[in-house]
Order: structure tokens, then C-alpha cells, then sequence
């Protein structure tokens, strides 16, 4: 039989080994990706294995971070290049908005001013076609006096014969179409102040009235030609 001192050599161990057992500490459940860690403390409590497994976990979590930290970067430089880009459009796009602001200014300006000038003019005893378009109310220039003319065949036959007291309209418009009278042709017709101000520029004539004219050297009086725009 055992006797009483080896009964308790036998039990000490014992009560050690299940008092440890009982006691073994279980840490929480974290979630590192969630920005979750344990506390100095708990980390201290931690077995060798736990610590082990925590430790790869956070190398893990750090290496994804720092990936995650390069792309955000690599984003970053890209939107403030992006940036600066666009600023500079921006910059360039109010300089070309101021300037055609003061274009449209001007345009207004002159659009003011030619809605003030007469569309008729009565005619003076000793006034000609050629003195009325040298006024600068109508075209203020003398050599323009034909536009007059031809704003006017109805009432005018020979452009050297007007009469005081006739009220001649005065054209201000570019002319859309062009009513052909005798000994004209394309080349002429484009030469016109109102037309195209260019006698080689017949071809645009010729290319916007093909459904109406066969040969480019043949038109016809009272024909009524397109002038493109």
C-alpha cells in the first residue's frame, strides 16, 4: 500500500497539471482586416503558436496595405496630372472665351451701328448712284455704286439715268439668289461685291446650281442661280 507521503507526491503533480489545463488562456476572436488587433496585454498572454499565427496574419495584412498604399499612389499622381491638365485647358479656354467675348462685343457693336443705316434712300436733285454709295451711311465707297444698281433694276433701266425723288432701296443683306441679266456670266457674277467679292470663285456658282446649269460657259437671262454660302 502507498503510504501517506506518496500519495501526496502523486497528487501534487496532478493538481499542477489540471490547474494549468483549466487555466490555459483563450484569446478573442479579432479580425485584422476589419482594423481589429489584440492589446499589449492579451499579445502577452498569447501562446507561442497564437503569437506565431498573429504575427503572419499582420505581415500579410501589412504586405496587402502597402499594395493597396502604392496603387492609391500611383491614382494620386495620375489625378493631379489629370488636374493640372485640365487646369491648364481651363486657362486656355478663358483666354479664348475672352476673346471671342470681345469679338461678339464688337460684332454687337457693328450690328448696332448697321441697323441705324438707312435701307431707302430718296434721291437729291445732282445725286447719281455713284455719290449715294460713296456716303458712309449707305456703303461709303464710290466704286460700290453697281451693288446699288442691281438692288434697284426694277426701277432703274440705265444705271447713268436716276431722277431726284426716286427712293432707292439699299441692299445690306447677302444676296442668297441671283436673278441673270443680259452679258452676264459666272465668273462676272462672282466678281460681285455681294456675291463673292472674287471672279475665280465662278466653280462655287457652278458646283451649287449643276441641276440647273449643263455648261458653266452658257447661262441665260432671267435664270434664277443659288449663291452657296
Amino acid at each position: 500500500m502507498l503510504n501517506k507521503k506518496s500519495i501526496i507526491l502523486v497528487i501534487i503533480p496532478m493538481i499542477l497539471f489540471l490547474g494549468a489545463g483549466c487555466s490555459r488562456y483563450k484569446p478573442r476572436p479579432i479580425d485584422i482586416s476589419k482594423g481589429e488587433y489584440y492589446e499589449d496585454e492579451e499579445y502577452k498572454k498569447l501562446s507561442k503558436n497564437d503569437r506565431e499565427e498573429y504575427c503572419r496574419t499582420l505581415a500579410v495584412e501589412l504586405e496587402s496595405l502597402q499594395g493597396r498604399s502604392e496603387k492609391a499612389q500611383e491614382e494620386l499622381t495620375a489625378k493631379k496630372e489629370r488636374i493640372h491638365t485640365l487646369t491648364k485647358d481651363l486657362r486656355d479656354a478663358e483666354k479664348v472665351y475672352a476673346n471671342l467675348s470681345a469679338h461678339i462685343d464688337e460684332f454687337t457693336k457693328q450690328i448696332q451701328e448697321l441697323e441705324m443705316l438707312p435701307r431707302v434712300w430718296k434721291l437729291q436733285f445732282g445725286e447719281c448712284l455713284w455719290i449715294v454709295a460713296g456716303y458712309e451711311e449707305v456703303f461709303g465707297d464710290p466704286l460700290k455704286w453697281p451693288r446699288l444698281w442691281r438692288g434697284n433694276r426694277q426701277m432703274i433701266e440705265d444705271p447713268d439715268w436716276v431722277l431726284a425723288g426716286w427712293e432707292l432701296k439699299v441692299p445690306r443683306n447677302w444676296p442668297k439668289k441671283h436673278l441673270v441679266i443680259e452679258d452676264e456670266w459666272l465668273a462676272k457674277i462672282a466678281g460681285y461685291w455681294e456675291i463673292y467679292d472674287d471672279y475665280r470663285k465662278w466653280t462655287v456658282l457652278f458646283e451649287g446650281n449643276k441641276d440647273r446649269i449643263n455648261d458653266p460657259d452658257l447661262i441665260f437671262p432671267d435664270q434664277e442661280l443659288v449663291v452657296p454660302r
